[in-house]
């Protein structure tokens, strides 16, 4: 399934139909402005025209005619209008006169009654023509003028517009953000790496007032889900803790009685054999037991403590002692021992954890390798190294899982690599596994 961000799809979304929105107003804004401003300015010519021609009739005829040398108006180039004003005789036989012409303008005198565009030398024109009697007066003037008006106006209405539509964008992003606040806190909270117990706790106290409806049933079967998987976490640690506490005491009284009835029989020299050698496979089994119980008990303290201070430890020293406490079990660990002193370096790591982690590693190796065990420090790197059959790629992958064996025929209960990721996992280390040239098992423990 292709993911995507609903809150930016929502955002370019009403953006692009504002733009498009804003885009179809200023154009019908547009097309309507120039229309209404042509219409303005042909009125304006139109207005121009007649008030000349009324102006024109109010003189006698005979003074226009004594003035027939036509008088040229000096033009400004600033001049919107240009106007030209021609007397027309009753005999149809003498051309028309031209009184007063704008310097400057081009030829207006073929232009036909009413409203007309030209091009002259390059230049668009718009004039009009009025008739009245004798009188004929044309006004006229350039079209890039009433371009440049019109793109005036419109930058005027179009900056504001234009800046009206970021605002719009910016507000539209400002509140789908603080709309969607909630549910980026709970993908935040999700996102965490931290302990489950540690963020069904942050979810919980989520505060979903302020969720739209729309989701509110999502959230509220989200939490109520998380809630019970929560208390099912409880419930088991509560049960492997209650369980281990409660299997520990009858096992310590069996424990207890198998040696009694061990040293009575010894003690009265018995030949019974047989229910001897019996109670000694039962002492056995039962110590394998009560390996299992503080085992769990181990795992459930870890899931459930909270991380302790982490300081410097001294591998040596920490060594030395999971050494000592081995070789009471294994007399003969030290014979395939081979331990690099000099390459040692102190690594941060609770002086407790460390303990557990070597003396599972080295423990696993000299039960299921039984060849030379080889320890030291590399690159700040903890190795252990072994050259035994190894194992396959598979299996390596299902080391760290819980109460895998090899084989059911071999001793222990497939915790101890369990509990060693468990540990280094929750204080910043890794554990990895991989093949010893040319054969055996490597186990390096490095920081992440």
């Amino acid at each position: 399934m292709k993911s995507y961000s609903l809150k930016w799809r929502l955002v370019t979304t009403i953006s692009f139909v504002f733009i498009l929105l804003w885009s179809l107003v200023f154009y019908w804004l547009y097309v309507d402005l120039e229309k209404r401003l042509q219409n303005t300015l042909d009125e304006r010519l139109s207005a121009s025209a007649q008030m000349v021609a009324h102006l024109i009739q109010q003189l006698p005829v005979d003074q226009i005619m004594n003035s027939l040398d036509s008088v040229q108006q000096k033009h400004n180039p600033q001049n919107l209008i240009v106007c030209e004003v021609s007397f027309f005789s009753y005999n149809p036989a003498e051309d028309h006169q031209v009184l007063v012409r704008t310097q400057g303008s081009p030829s207006l005198t073929s232009r036909t009654v009413g409203f007309s565009t030209w091009q002259e030398n390059g230049i668009d024109w718009r004039s009009y023509v009025l008739q009245k009697g004798q009188i004929r007066v044309v006004t006229a003037e350039k079209l890039q003028l009433r371009y440049s008006l019109l793109t005036q106006i419109l930058q005027s209405v179009l900056i504001p517009l234009t800046l009206t539509l970021i605002l719009c964008i910016l507000l539209i992003l400002w509140i789908i953000r603080a709309e969607f606040k909630p549910l980026d806190q709970m993908a935040e909270r999700l996102r965490k790496k931290e302990q489950f117990s540690i963020a069904a706790t942050h979810l919980l106290d989520l505060n979903t007032q302020n969720i739209p409806n729309e989701i509110q049933p999502f959230v509220d079967s989200i939490l109520e889900l998380i809630q019970n998987l929560q208390q099912s976490l409880e419930n088991e640690k509560s049960f492997s803790a209650f369980a281990a506490h409660e299997l520990r005491s009858p096992l310590t009284a069996i424990k207890t009685h198998v040696q009694l009835s061990k040293l009575i029989l010894t003690q009265s020299g018995s030949e019974q054999h047989k229910l001897l050698d019996n109670l000694e496979k039962a002492e056995t089994s039962i110590l394998r037991y009560e390996q299992l119980l503080e085992q769990l008990l181990l795992l459930s303290k870890t899931e459930n403590q909270a991380q302790s201070s982490i300081g410097i430890v001294d591998v040596t020293a920490c060594l030395t002692q999971v050494l000592n406490e081995l070789e009471k079990k294994y007399h003969h660990l030290s014979q395939q021992l081979l331990i690099d002193w000099d390459s040692l370096s102190p690594i941060s790591l609770p002086s407790e954890t460390l303990s557990i982690v070597l003396k599972n590693l080295i423990e696993n190796a000299y039960l299921h390798a039984q060849t030379p065990i080889h320890i030291y420090m590399q690159n700040n790197q903890l190795m252990i190294t072994d050259t035994g059959n190894g194992l396959t790629d598979n299996e390596l992958d299902l080391l760290t899982q819980r109460f895998w064996r090899k084989s059911s025929q071999n001793d222990g209960h497939g915790l101890g690599l369990s509990l060693v990721k468990l540990l280094l996992d929750k204080y910043g280390f890794k554990i990895t596994f991989s093949h010893n040239s040319p054969s055996g098992l490597k186990v390096i423990i490095s920081s992440i």
